[in-house]
C-alpha cells in the first residue's frame, strides 16, 4: 500500500495562518498524571491490549470553553465540573456533551439529560447537521452505537458489535478469548460449547473495562456523502469502519492505525483517523494513505519515552486540530501550506474531545448550573 509520510517537524511553525478559534472541550480528568501511570501499569497485559484491566473509580472532569488567537489561549472558561465528560458536539442552538453515562442536550434555553442502561464510557457525539433533528452516541463501554431525536430524545437506532460480527474481547489475564452477549439465549450458547464468555444481563450494575471490549467503538459521526452509513472507530483493532444502518453490516474503509481516534469520512472513498499511540494523523482509505507523523516533535515528558497519545482531531476553518496529550497542547496544522501552530493547555488537564463553538451567555449560565 503506498503510503506517503509527513514529518511535523519539517513544517514551518507560524501561529497566524488561522483566524481566531473559540472552542468547547471536554477535559476527561484534571489529573493526566493519574491516568499515566495507569497506562503504563496496564501496558504490559498478556493481552497486548492498551486500557485499564479492572474497573476504576471514575474521575472528575469539565467542559470548559476557550479561545485560541496566533498561538496563545487568550480566554479559558471552566464552566462545569461532571464525572469524565469526553464527547462534545455543537451546531447552531445545538450544543451536547457527555459525562460517562449520560448526555446533556441544550437546546436553545433548555437543557435535557438522556440516558441508557447501556449507556457507558461515552466517547463521542455526533449532531447530524442539515437537519438537526438526530444525534449519534458512542457507548465506548458496550461496544454500541445509539442515535436520538433531539426534539424528543427518543432511541431511533441501535447498533452493537457483539450482534454484528465483532462477538468477542480478550480476557487480558489469560490472553484468550472472552466471548460476550447481552441476550440469554446465546450465553447458553456459549456455555454448552465450553467456551469463555461474558453474559452482560445487567448493564446497570455490570461493566467492561478497556481491554475486554470487543471493538472498544470510541467515536461515531454521520456519513456526510451517505446518509444510510455511520462511522465508526475501532480502537482495538486499529481501524475505521463504515456501518451500513439497514444491514448492520460494518466494513473496513482505513486500517492499520494504533488505538484510534476520530475516525471520519472526508469524501467519497477517503476517510481519516487519529492513531492515537502511534502518534499520527492518517488520510485516505484501505489502499491509499497520507500520515502526519508527531514522534519526532519536542516537549514530552522524558519518562514517556518513545510513547505517543494524540487524543484526537478535527477539522476547523481547513486546519487539522490535534489533541496532543503528551505534549499538552493544540496541534493546528494546515496540510497543504505544511504550517504548525502549538497552542500549550495546562498540562494536569486530559483534554478528550473538541468543537468549534460560540455560546449564549445564557447558555453558559444554563451549563454552570448542571447539578
Amino acid at each position: 500500500m503506498p503510503i506517503k509520510k509527513n514529518d511535523l517537524t519539517d513544517f514551518k511553525t507560524n501561529n497566524s495562518f488561522y483566524p481566531e478559534i473559540k472552542l468547547l472541550i471536554t477535559i476527561k480528568s484534571f489529573d493526566l498524571q493519574a491516568i499515566r501511570e495507569r497506562y503504563l501499569k496496564n501496558k504490559n497485559k498478556k493481552s497486548n491490549r492498551t486500557g485499564s484491566v479492572a474497573r476504576r473509580e471514575v474521575d472528575t472532569g469539565g467542559i470548559a470553553e476557550l479561545t485560541i488567537k496566533n498561538g496563545k489561549i487568550i480566554h479559558l472558561e471552566v464552566l462545569t465540573e461532571l464525572p469524565e465528560p469526553r464527547g462534545v458536539d455543537s451546531f447552531e442552538e445545538i450544543t451536547a456533551f457527555s459525562s460517562e453515562n449520560k448526555v446533556y442536550l441544550l437546546d436553545g434555553d433548555s437543557i435535557k439529560a438522556i440516558t441508557n442502561p447501556w449507556f457507558s464510557y461515552i466517547h463521542t457525539i455526533d449532531i447530524e447537521k442539515s437537519q438537526k433533528k438526530r444525534m449519534l452516541v458512542s457507548s465506548s463501554g458496550f461496544d454500541s452505537i445509539f442515535e436520538y431525536s433531539i426534539d424528543e430524545q427518543k432511541k431511533t437506532f441501535e447498533w452493537f458489535a457483539w450482534e454484528n460480527g465483532f462477538d468477542h474481547g480478550i480476557d487480558p489475564e489469560s490472553g484468550e478469548k472472552l466471548f460476550l452477549t447481552r441476550k440469554k439465549a446465546k450465553a447458553d450458547q456459549y456455555k454448552a460449547e465450553g467456551k469463555n464468555y461474558l453474559f452482560v444481563s445487567d448493564p446497570v450494575t455490570q461493566t467492561l473495562p478497556t481491554a475486554k471490549r470487543a471493538a472498544f467503538i470510541n467515536s461515531v459521526v454521520y456519513d456526510p456523502v451517505d446518509q444510510n452509513n455511520v462511522i465508526a472507530t475501532f480502537f482495538h483493532e486499529g481501524a475505521v469502519y463504515e456501518i451500513d444502518r439497514k444491514s448492520g453490516k460494518a466494513i473496513k474503509v482505513l486500517d492499520g492505525l494504533k488505538n484510534p481516534h476520530g475516525g471520519m469520512k472526508l469524501e467519497s472513498n477517503r476517510y481519516a483517523g487519529t492513531s492515537t499511540t502511534g502518534g499520527e494523523i492518517v488520510t485516505g482509505n484501505i489502499d491509499n494513505q497520507t500520515k502526519y507523523d508527531f514522534k519526532n516533535l519536542e516537549g514530552k515528558p522524558d519518562f514517556l519515552s518513545d510513547m505517543e497519545w494524540v487524543q484526537n482531531t478535527k477539522i476547523i476553518e481547513g486546519n487539522f486540530v490535534a489533541i496532543d496529550s503528551n505534549r499538552n497542547a493544540f496541534m493546528i496544522i494546515n496540510p497543504e501550506k505544511k504550517l504548525l501552530s502549538r497552542v500549550e493547555f495546562d498540562p494536569n488537564w486530559a483534554v478528550q474531545d473538541l468543537v468549534l463553538s460560540h455560546l449564549r451567555e445564557n447558555q453558559k449560565q444554563i451549563i454552570k448550573n448542571i447539578t
